[in-house]
């Protein structure tokens, strides 16, 4: 997520709406979407089917099944992210050589 704010663009996790400081670990998805990696972390063990179909705030995919799994944080429950999504954001923060955790991948 972007707000244009007197000193420039400001960038925040579209989840909990954490400003980036231009260090903390964000992956950006589509339209300058991003996910935070603590918001990551809590999608990645809270991710679940839902009721009805819905749109990926990142990948901004829309009539996604509900049986495929999804999360969104308490505060913004509207913005929804997909299972792919995730697994693909999981991937590359794993790799970013500044960043101190690694993803479990399940099976």
């Amino acid at each position: 997520m972007q707000r244009e704010e007197p000193d420039g663009v400001v960038i925040s996790c579209d989840f909990c709406g954490m400003d980036w400081d231009g260090e903390a670990a964000m992956v950006e998805g589509h339209h300058g979407s991003v996910i935070c990696l603590e918001c990551l972390k809590k999608a990645l063990a809270d991710a679940a089917p839902g009721e009805g179909k819905y749109k990926c705030t990142l990948c901004l995919r829309f009539n996604i099944p509900p049986a495929m799994p999804r999360w969104s944080h308490a505060a913004r429950p509207q913005t929804l992210v997909c299972q792919e999504c995730l697994h693909q954001a999981a991937k590359a923060m794993s790799k970013a050589p500044h960043v101190e955790w690694q993803w479990d991948k399940p099976g």
